[in-house]
């Protein structure tokens, strides 16, 4: 069934950690941006996988271009808070303000707006 933008549900659910974040993602992101669906989730979950990797870099600034909804970017940052581990600055961009503004609101709806800076730009304009 498709969503009320006509947006196809996805074929699968996401990860069960980020569904509560999923969910409100998709309450926020409106005709203009993109909503989390199936490649979302496979971030996640990769993200997921590869998470001691993540960890052991401990990063001081993580780079999103093409944040659209902000799922993936709060994904991550939920994922290294895990355990009170140390939170990077995370840097999200997109060209879309209406996707910029979602970003900043499922990062805010998740405790996680302070750690970010989320910006307007391209890189071919």
């Amino acid at each position: 069934e498709d969503s009320e933008y006509g947006d196809p549900e996805p074929a699968t659910a996401p990860p069960e950690w980020a569904q509560s974040l999923v969910a409100r993602a998709r309450e926020l992101v409106g005709m203009e941006v993109y909503p989390p669906s199936d490649d979302t989730f496979l971030l996640l979950e990769a993200l997921e996988a590869d998470l001691e990797f993540f960890r052991d870099l401990k990063p001081k600034i993580c780079l999103e271009i093409g944040c659209g909804s902000g799922t993936v970017s709060a994904g991550l940052l939920k994922l290294l808070a895990k355990d009170g581990n140390a939170v990077p600055r995370l840097i999200a961009v997109d060209k879309n303000p209406a996707a910029v503004g979602c970003t900043q609101k499922v990062l805010a709806s998740q405790s996680l707006l302070g750690y970010a800076d989320c910006l307007r730009g391209s890189f071919t304009d």
